[in-house]
Formats: C-alpha cells, structure tokens, sequence
C-alpha cells in the first residue's frame, strides 16, 4: 500500500512516439516523346491583367532536371501553371510533348473536409484500406495523423499526403511547386534521394539551393525574364 500511495505520488512521464521514417519512391511510366515543352514568346500573368515577364522561349527536354529559382513573386508557380495548360499565357503559348504522363505536385491546396483515408482513397479507389493506410504511412504519417481530418495536419503532414500521391502514379515528368516547404529534415533528404534516382524529367521550382542544386542539372532563374524588378 505504501508503494502503491508513493506510485500515485509520481509524475508519469509519456515517451514520445517515435516519427516513422518516409520511404519515398517514385514509379515511372513509359518514356516520354524527345520535347517534354517548348514556350514560344509565352508571357505570363493572370486574367488579362499586367504581364508578368518578358516573352519566354524556353525548352525542356526528355530526362532533364531543371530548378526554377527567383524571389517569392516573380511569377515561378505561373510559369509552371502556364506550362501545364492550368492558366492561359496572356500571350505566346507552351506546348507540350508526346507521350507525357505529367505528376505535378502544387504548392499549396484547399482545406479539405476528408480524412487522410478518404483523401487517398478519393484518388485510388481501387486500393485496399491496408494498401491506403501503408501507402500513408510510408510518407512517414503516424496512425493518428491518417485517422485526421486533412485539414488539421500541419503543413509538412498535409505535402506527406499530397506526395502520396504523387508516388502512387507513374509518371515520366514531374512538375514541382516547392516540395520542401513544410517538409522535415528526413523527409527532405528522402525526397532529394528519391529525385536524384527517379529516370524521368523533373522541374522543380524551389528556393533552397542546398535541395536543389543535388537534384538538377539546370538553373532557369525566373529574374532574367521578370518585368517585377
């Protein structure tokens, strides 16, 4: 009785669980045609409103990993969006190549109302809920963070999601919006080895040259062609 009063006394001292570790590996679709885009005099900039840049002529090919650098605002995200056909240039054009089974990872996204399951299994139905839960979990989510809603995971913990995706279809180009905002120390150098072994074609805007210099073979800095300066 006496231990058990002293047992009651105690403080009890909770060990924090551990972070799973991300296991990322992206899965690679057939070859891509030799010109994965070409812009022709594209200016960029939104809803018919002042340009953005100056006319780009720019092109990217088969196999290349090219970063997208410049300052916050210079038009980075619009370029990659006009790229993709998601915004219309306000002139000029890009024009995409054969063969493309494009995975674009976007910067930001809306709240949403589901859970990570739903999430997922919104994309892939036809997974298993064992195959939606391991899918998760190897982006490095805990059974707590898969049962929650989206919308109140962190901001690393919601990209986890967004890249589950990303990693759960084939793709021959991926199209980055700044991957590494949010992401914790393993998770950004189990992303920069994961790109650094993926055979297709990457463009990856980012702002951190520690990332992206050991992932890219070229540097397009967007402040060459910016009307903003």
């Amino acid at each position: 009785m006496s231990r058990q009063k002293k047992l009651d006394k105690m403080e009890v001292i909770e060990l924090a669980a551990e972070r799973p570790k991300p296991e990322f590996f992206f899965r690679n679709a057939r070859a891509a045609g030799k010109v994965i885009f070409e812009t022709e005099d594209l200016v960029i900039g939104y809803d018919q409103g002042r340009p953005l840049s100056k006319p780009i002529n720019l092109r990217m090919e088969r196999g290349e990993k090219i970063a997208i650098v410049g300052t916050n605002g210079i038009g980075k995200t619009t370029f990659l969006k006009s790229v993709l056909g998601l915004i219309k240039p306000l002139s000029g054009k890009a024009k995409l190549g054969d063969y493309l089974y494009p995975g674009y990872f976007e910067q930001e996204m809306g709240a949403s109302e589901n859970s990570c399951i739903e999430e997922i299994w919104e994309t892939f139905p036809a997974f298993s809920q064992y195959e939606v839960r391991s899918a998760l979990a190897k982006c490095g989510l805990t059974t707590k963070h898969i049962e929650s809603k989206v919308k109140v995971l962190s901001g690393g913990e919601q990209a986890k999601v967004r890249l589950c995706k990303l990693l759960n279809v084939e793709t021959n180009v991926l199209l980055l919006d700044e991957p590494t905002n949010h992401l914790d120390v393993d998770a950004k150098e189990e992303l920069k080895r994961a790109l650094q072994e993926y055979k297709g074609a990457i463009l990856l805007v980012c702002h951190e040259p520690e990332f992206y210099e050991q992932v890219a073979d070229q540097i397009w800095n967007m402040e060459e062609y910016s009307l903003l300066q």
